[in-house]
């Protein structure tokens, strides 16, 4: 923490400088960022990378958090104020519901005042993700560098224990929770194992549980299929995927509090030994492997591929993008802020993706939290064997380091932090068929858009209430075509066909 410690002092040293050898820095241009602030990656003013892009860029920038409890309503409640911070990350589709709220970027990006954003937005491909129905470029989003962002995992050493075999299709794994459940692998005498845990993820808090559904064939909402825009949630496939995912659930394979537990109350569940298998970010294997680091333990984590459903699909759509649209790190700026803090944001932008930027953003700062080893990045003890027991990824995003500013990824990052398991893994994931096909977010025109707000917010949050409702058996599955068909009578069709002509005009 030497290196860190002299940063700080550096930086106060700079702030009681006199007046008048600051001259050129008076009144440096203030940006504000409104992004959310999460348990495993916070966003908030004090990070190391904000003040390193303060000093750097001589830009007073200050951050709103926004925890993510509840984020949907906190952004609903932010837009319908008016009163909007210079800059906003949230969702691509989120964003673009409130696309004239947001400067457009056409002219702003260019190979004169930002040749490090033009470098990846000229690309037309790129270009479309970020832009709405009339070809306005409406926000900033965060480059990837690999596909193969989530995956599952389970404990190796449960299945050699109980002289199981790696399960391949969901019936198997389906047997291989049973044989969990009833085997008593963790040797306390109880039958306290859970076969499948997760955290709450995502907006409606199941998205580590809802992927299973993709080994049917089908998304949890919007996909296409042979060009055809469908929804998942009223697909009969559904219906079977829902019976498994529901079978699990009422006898306890699946964990009863998936809806609700955090991430330390899920931690807790790993280190009193009691999960057999999960889903997350790839890192996640790492992260729970270390949970039990420094311990006499036979615990051995490892990454799974899915599971093949019905008709042998084995996949997860629930994967990275180009441009992260599903993710909270797209920025729109403002189209009410002042020309000086719509400039400072760009200057902001196209340094992030510059290679410093990216390195700051991916790696840190050298010889503090990473160094250059033979032409390699590598991740000092700081980070892999951090002084208070954190994961590498969690002691990065406690520097700011891969926070949730919008940044240029590196793949060098992906791979230097994890373990060969990780990269083993992933690289299946990506080389065998196992990512299937993401749905694009789509541009629609002010009519369009006139539809959606009118018929599918009704219907989302009505499907949000019955999944949930079907996995845990509140309400029988013998209902789902009624369920379906109170879907169709809330203008289901009328959404669609809206749907499918802005997925016509993306696919052009």
């Amino acid at each position: 923490m030497k290196l860190f410690s002299r940063f700080l002092a550096v930086l106060l040293a700079l702030s009681l400088l006199p007046l008048a050898c600051t001259a050129l820095a008076e009144d440096p241009v203030t940006i504000t960022i409104w992004g959310s602030d999460r348990e495993n990656m916070p966003f908030r003013n004090g990070l190391m990378t904000i003040e390193i892009l303060k000093e750097k860029l001589g830009i007073n920038i200050e951050i709103i958090s926004a925890p993510t409890e509840n984020l949907a309503e906190k952004y609903g409640l932010l837009m319908a104020s008016g009163d909007l911070p210079t800059i906003v990350q949230y969702k691509a589709k989120d964003l673009l519901l409130y696309k004239d709220a947001w400067q457009p970027l056409n002219d702003m990006i260019n190979e004169t005042d930002t040749p490090n954003l033009w470098k990846v937005y000229s690309d037309p491909e790129i270009r479309r993700k970020v832009s709405d129905a009339d070809g306005n470029m409406r926000f900033i989003g965060q480059r990837t560098a690999i596909t193969a962002g989530k995956l599952y995992f389970y404990r190796q050493d449960w299945l050699d224990k109980l002289g199981l075999e790696t399960p391949k299709t969901v019936e198997d794994l389906y047997n291989v929770f049973v044989a969990i459940r009833d085997g008593d692998p963790n040797g306390n005498g109880e039958k306290d194992e859970i076969a499948f845990s997760v955290r709450k993820n995502g907006s409606n808090n199941r998205g580590n549980v809802i992927p299973f559904v993709n080994n049917w064939g089908i998304a949890e909402t919007f996909f296409a299929e042979d060009g055809q825009v469908k929804f998942g949630a009223t697909d009969p496939r559904m219906k079977d995927a829902l019976e498994w995912l529901h079978r699990c659930y009422e006898e306890k394979l699946l964990d009863q509090e998936y809806l609700t537990r955090d991430k330390t109350a899920w931690y807790s569940e790993w280190t009193n030994n009691q999960v057999f298998m999960s889903y997350d970010w790839s890192a996640y294997i790492d992260n729970v492997s270390n949970l039990f680091k420094g311990q006499e333990s036979d615990v051995h984590i490892v990454g799974a591929v899915p599971p093949e459903g019905p008709t042998g699909i084995s996949e997860t759509r629930d994967q990275l993008q180009p441009i992260t649209v599903d993710e909270d790190w797209n920025a729109g700026i403002y189209v009410g802020a002042s020309a000086e803090q719509k400039a400072a944001a760009m200057k902001l932008f196209d340094y992030l993706y510059s290679e410093e930027g990216m390195i700051l953003l991916n790696f840190g700062v050298e010889g503090e939290h990473f160094n250059v080893i033979d032409g390699d990045y590598v991740y000092s003890d700081l980070i892999m064997n951090n002084p208070d027991g954190l994961s590498p990824q969690d002691a990065l995003r406690t520097f700011g380091i891969q926070s949730m500013l919008t940044l240029l990824q590196d793949a060098r990052y992906e791979r230097a932090f994890v373990s060969d398991e990780v990269n083993r893994i992933r690289d299946i994931y990506e080389q065998e068929g196992h990512i299937g096909p993401a749905f694009p977010t789509l541009a629609f025109t002010n009519d369009e858009q006139s539809v959606i707000n009118e018929k599918y917010t009704e219907i989302e949050t009505y499907v949000n209430e019955m999944i949930d409702k079907f996995i845990m058996g509140v309400e029988p599955l013998d209902h789902f075509d009624v369920y379906v068909a109170q879907v169709e009578s809330m203008g289901l069709q009328d959404v669609l066909k809206v749907y499918q002509d802005a997925y016509d005009r993306y696919m052009k």
